[in-house]
């Protein structure tokens, strides 16, 4: 049978059986008294297994959507609870979320620092194959995406009164839908809260920077002899981020990648080389002359001529030492961040079996950062220019030139401001009952919106700035003015480059601008979800969950005229729309197949299928086969094969066009030339699709009391990933070895090439697996307890094929992009230790990131420096309760994170010294607060 038939076969027995079922087991069912009860999480997995017996609340794990006592989902899900969020004591959920061996923390205030798209937010990306491929729920429901890529951001979900985290590192699409690729996060509030709970805190590190706090605080309230409740959350959180990256002793060396003027194909040196106090030979900060007999020389602040020093090992545009501009000690290392949130929820049993409820919350972070600073390396300067000052024309003179030159690093002009505001309102009404028998529904409506304002400031003008760089020397007035007559009655103010400082404000005003652009989106969900028993089997009640879902997204782009028309040299937005509406229905079966045998407590099969319809690219289904085998109390094993997708984003599927030149090589007529590229979305654009395999066993030994482990094999095969290729790719692999993407090219009627779209394509494919192990272990020592807990993620394979080339990331740190799969350590670890004893609560906790190679693909003649080691991170904390009465508990806390300050690895990545995706570059952080609740 192909995989086509298996897969269809998976899904028709799931989906066509659910619905069966239904319609067979209804009837009888509903006569019957008994009320669903809700699932319990996996014990070998929750949070709660490190707490006291009286303080775990009642979870319901999110990797099944089947209500059944006693049911744990095959599916591996971690629990994060109270104890978790408490240890680590962040300001934000995500950065305890980030420090789970299975997630990378890719796009966090500190790792998107250069990328205006992404900057200041919270996005999570389960085993690393990219944010777009983890599924954020809040309450087992979408959430309004924060961006046009689609991802949810941490920052918009008002975290006050979050109770729980669930994290599914398995495929679930049949269960939730389109992005559950790597894995669901369903952040959970404690709906039953009675009282007052919060805290207050601060924190800041050794160098008097990413000072940051918190103040939060969630109300619960039954009313009507507690038919009714009401929530009340509000939270204001500030971090000040870290201004330069040279603020660290690591930061401030000048870790950079330069070529080796040593290096040829036949010796032993390498092409590259990882260096302190790296610098740009061709750039200076007041202009350096790159051509002709003054090379060698560069413009003071006062505009004089005076000797460039050059450094070591230097090349055309790199050295060690010297004048060169040395850029990456200013670059921000962590952008600031403002976020409130609010959050509000009424519910009320209007029957004894009907309870309606309502819930609206609103959320806002800002960022105020610098951005890149702009560089030249081609600044034209003529002899008659009129900010050159005689000595420099004398020169000139004696050299017999007219022309030269230079490079210039501006950053007293050159640098942008990024200016971001998201704000995201979300508002549900729903309803949910009971209709005897032990069968159960619910159904809501939902609707998000997201605002998200971007306004750059200082941003070059293309056109403003050749002209005012183009000056002559007015005849009538002797006034440096700009060449461009029409320019010049404009407005136009001509600039002077010669010298660092040396740009008047009334120029930059003239070269510089504002942009401004704006992403407005909105998401309309609703759902209906029916679970019951509507049979039996010779070894236990059949469960049963179905339902249907629709969901509408829209999203606006606009932006200023200037960057619609593409002026600026860097930030331009094309404004455009687009829509997607999607239609599903899913069902889940939970059959067991034996029970009270010798040889299985319990033998339960667990099934699951979807079928989507989206108005873009039609049906697609997703499914999944799992099942549980506990063959007594010592010993389960379980095991899922899964289909799971993620549909295209708006922006890959919709994003407007913008046009460029470039001169690719044209086989056809053997020759290069000039040729207009026209990027866009591409709305034929298909889901990806994954199969995924997880494999594992949950140990809990009779002979070691309180000890569970598990160990869960994983296997991810994604297909038709998304890719977008540059336009001279695809000319080149049209003509080569990919003849599907030479629709791309359009000819005119002479055979040369006059256009080459460069959009999206379902082109790549993805393949990881791994392991994860997790170990809970509770005993008593002394007068109180003590819990232990660790987590370990071995990555054992991690490749990315584009159609051509097949890169091997597993082992390797490698970030090509912020914002796309990069490389993985083999091993990360968690291990925590928490005693409790009376009032008092002590924690340490070790967080290990692996090393490996900078590139797997380098050998020695590509760079000198080939690999690294891991770093190890240890955080203390400790907690006293000076109030514990009852329902009242006022305790004082403190912490110390990267309590050793380790450095991170040296790796120059990305034009920054290390991988901020993987090591902590903050260092040693303290912190101190309150906790109240009564």
């Amino acid at each position: 049978m192909t995989e086509r038939n298996v897969s269809n076969a998976a899904f028709r027995l799931a989906l066509l059986a659910t619905v069966g079922l239904a319609g067979l087991g209804a009837a009888p069912a509903f006569a019957q008294a008994a009320a669903a009860v809700a699932p319990e999480a996996d014990p070998a997995l929750e949070t709660a297994a490190a707490q006291t017996e009286a303080s775990t609340p009642d979870i319901v794990v999110t990797g099944s959507r089947v209500a059944r006592s006693g049911f744990s989902a095959p599916t591996p899900t971690t629990v994060l609870g109270t104890q978790e969020f408490e240890r680590v004591a962040a300001p934000n959920l995500a950065d305890v979320i980030n420090q789970m061996p299975a997630v990378r923390p890719s796009l966090t205030p500190s790792s998107s620092t250069n990328n205006s798209q992404y900057a200041g937010g919270n996005y999570l990306d389960l085993r690393g194959l990219g944010f777009n491929r983890t599924l954020v729920l809040v309450d087992g429901k979408r959430f309004v995406p924060a961006q046009i890529q689609g991802p949810v951001d941490i920052n918009a979900i008002p975290q006050a009164l979050i109770g729980s985290i669930d994290i599914v590192t398995g495929g679930a699409s049949a269960a939730w839908g389109s992005d559950a690729v790597a894995g669901v996060v369903n952040f959970k509030f404690d709906h039953k809260l009675e009282g007052f709970k919060g805290s207050v805190q601060g924190g800041i590190t050794d160098h008097n920077d990413h000072r940051n706090y918190l103040a939060s605080v969630a109300f619960g309230q039954s009313f009507a002899g507690g038919r009714g409740k009401l929530l009340l959350a509000g939270e204001m959180a500030e971090n000040s981020g870290i201004a330069r990256q040279g603020d660290r002793d690591w930061g401030n060396q000048g870790w950079g990648i330069i070529a080796n003027p040593a290096y040829t194909a036949t010796n032993q040196e390498p092409r590259n080389l990882l260096v302190a106090d790296a610098r740009s030979a061709n750039l200076s900060y007041g202009g350096v002359i790159n051509s002709g007999p003054l090379a060698g020389r560069h413009f003071a602040p006062d505009g004089t001529l005076i000797p460039f020093r050059y450094g070591s090992l230097r090349t055309a545009t790199g050295m060690v030492g010297g004048d060169g501009a040395s850029g990456s000690s200013d670059l921000v290392l962590e952008v600031p961040l403002k976020r409130r949130s609010a959050y509000g929820r009424l519910s009320f049993e209007a029957t004894d079996s009907i309870t309606a409820y309502a819930e609206a919350s609103w959320a806002q972070s800002k960022t105020d950062h610098p951005g890149l600073t702009r560089t030249d390396t081609n600044i034209g300067i003529n002899i008659q220019h009129p900010f050159l000052q005689q000595s420099v024309r004398d020169a000139m003179t004696a050299a017999g030139i007219e022309n030269f030159t230079m490079g210039r690093y501006s950053r007293d002009y050159g640098r942008g401001m990024n200016h971001i505001r998201a704000e995201t309102t979300r508002f549900v009404g729903g309803l949910e009952g009971e209709l005897g028998g032990g069968w159960s529904w619910d159904a809501y409506y939902t609707r998000g919106q997201t605002k998200n304002r971007h306004r750059g400031s200082n941003a070059r003008i293309n056109a403003n700035y050749l002209f005012a760089v183009d000056a002559v020397t007015d005849p009538a007035t002797g006034a440096a003015v700009c060449r461009n007559l029409a320019a010049r009655a404009a407005g136009c103010v001509p600039i002077n480059l010669l010298g660092d400082g040396a740009p008047s404000p009334q120029a930059i005003d003239y070269v510089t601008g504002e942009t401004w652009r704006v992403w407005d989106l909105t998401q309309d969900a609703a759902a209906v979800t029916l679970r019951g028993e509507p049979f039996s089997t010779w070894a236990g009640p059949v469960s049963l969950a179905t339902g249907a879902e629709w969901r509408h997204e829209t999203a606006d782009v606009t932006s200023d005229p200037l960057s619609a028309a593409g002026s600026f040299s860097t930030g331009n937005t094309v404004p455009w729309k687009g829509e997607v509406t999607v239609k599903e229905a899913f069902g889940e079966l939970v059959v067991p197949l034996a029970a009270d045998q010798s040889w299985a407590d319990s033998l339960e099969l667990n099934v699951a299928g979807r079928l989507t319809d989206y108005s873009t690219s039609g049906t697609v289904t997703t499914w999944k086969v799992g099942g549980t085998w506990e063959v007594n109390d010592d010993i389960r094993f379980r095991a899922t094969r899964s289909r799971d997708i993620r549909a295209p984003s708006m922006a890959e599927l919709f994003s407007g066009a913008t046009t460029a030149q470039f001169s690719p090589f044209d086989p056809v007529i053997n020759q290069s030339y000039s040729v207009q590229t026209l990027t866009r979305g591409n709305a034929s654009l298909q889901p990806e699709k994954a199969d995924t395999l997880t494999a594992g066993v949950v140990l809990s030994p009779a002979f070691v009391p309180n000890l569970r482990v598990s160990i869960d094999y994983y296997d991810i095969k994604l297909k038709d990933a998304i890719l977008a290729l540059s336009a001279a790719s695809i000319v080149d692999r049209c003509y080569r070895d990919q003849p599907q993407l030479c629709g791309l090219i359009t000819r005119g009627a002479d055979g040369r090439i006059a256009q080459v779209e460069s959009s999206p394509q379902n082109l790549q494919s993805v393949h990881t697996r791994g392991v994860d192990v997790e170990i809970a272990y509770r005993m008593p020592v002394a007068s109180g307890n003590l819990s232990l807990r660790t987590l370990v993620t071995y990555v054992g394979k991690m490749t990315l094929d584009d159609g051509r080339t097949v890169t091997d990331l597993a082992g390797s740190t490698d970030q090509p992009t912020i914002a796309s799969l990069g490389g993985t350590p083999h091993w990360r670890a968690n291990a925590n230790a928490t005693y409790e004893a009376g009032p008092t609560t002590l924690s340490l906790t070790g967080r290990y990131v692996g090393g490996g190679n900078i590139n797997n693909a380098f050998t020695y003649k590509d760079l000198n420096v080939l690999e690294h080691s891991g770093r190890l991170y240890v955080d203390l904390s400790a907690q006293y309760a000076i109030i514990d009465d009852g329902d009242r508990k006022v305790s004082l806390f403190a912490g110390v994170s990267n309590l050793f300050d380790n450095d991170p690895p040296i790796t120059g990545t990305g034009g920054f010294a290390t991988v901020r995706s993987l090591y902590d570059v903050v260092g040693r952080t303290y912190t101190a607060g309150v906790r109240f609740r009564y």
